[in-house]
């Protein structure tokens, strides 16, 4: 899938079509949109399993054997729909559950790296569209597990995954320092906070009643690096403005592309 690359990417993409088949978009509407022409590109053609990678992963080799096989041990009864990996960046995603036959359960996991059923995809659904980005994964996996269907990792499997930029912590404008270094964050630029504050809100209000304990969780979750971005910077006050309108938007449950006029003044 190519999401709105443009001119740029034509020559590369031209000599990737002569062995595999590419979908270009005219632009980019966000990951749920190109995930979702993929993947019905891929039922389309007769597949029973679809795997999402980003283009800033990289699966290792025998990854998707490793997540089929793990399909081909579940249980009917374990439902399983998902298939993730282990580990992401050498980091362990801990099972909270184990099925009857041994396999790690998770509750939730990022969408790279996903081996996906048919069956799971005709029954759940696709992306949410409405999100356009960030939150996509989270979202799908609820609606999963809501449908009945389990997410399970592949044992022993690892990804490389691009999380985010660290940075320096400087609170308005001063370096804060512990005996290894500088104390460091996870930076996301405004244009992505925008749609990071609006969509956790916007799931908070879907999952409020049925899951208390998940979004105390998530709203707890959120509050550190959304004071970070304000106080550290870089482009404090558009990280201001960008939580301020996404958080009115998200308590509004307005939803889709960030309005144009806010995009340019959080992107130049």
């Amino acid at each position: 899938m190519d999401d709105g690359t443009g001119p740029a990417a034509n020559a590369l993409l031209t000599r990737l079509s002569s062995s595999t088949r590419v979908i270009r978009l005219d632009q980019n509407a966000g990951i749920a949109r190109a995930l979702n022409v993929g993947v019905r590109a891929a039922l389309a053609d007769g597949a029973d399993f679809v795997v999402n990678t980003d283009q800033d992963t990289r699966l290792p080799e025998g990854y998707v054997a490793a997540c089929l096989d793990t399909f081909a041990k579940a249980n009917p009864v374990t439902h399983l729909g998902i298939v993730c990996s282990d580990h992401v960046n050498g980091q362990p995603s801990i099972p909270t559950w184990y099925s009857p036959e041994g396999l790690g359960l998770v509750p939730e996991a990022i969408q790279s790296g996903f081996v996906i059923s048919r069956e799971c995809i005709e029954n759940a659904g696709h992306f949410d569209e409405r999100l356009v980005i960030d939150c996509v994964d989270t979202e799908f996996c609820l609606r999963v597990r809501d449908r009945g269907f389990r997410i399970a990792v592949a044992e022993g499997t690892d990804i490389s995954h691009a999380l985010g930029e660290m940075v320096p912590f400087r609170p308005f404008g001063i370096p804060l320092r512990h005996r290894k270094g500088v104390h460091e964050y996870q930076y996301h630029s405004p244009f992505r906070q925008y749609y990071i504050t609006r969509n956790n809100i916007d799931l908070v209000f879907r999952n409020a009643r049925k899951r208390p304990r998940w979004t105390l969780a998530v709203v707890k979750r959120q509050i550190e690096p959304t004071f970070d971005a304000v106080v550290s910077g870089p482009n404090r006050w558009k990280h201001a403005v960008a939580i301020t309108v996404g958080a009115a938007h998200g308590l509004l449950r307005i939803r889709g592309p960030i309005p144009g006029m806010l995009r340019r003044f959080l992107t130049t």
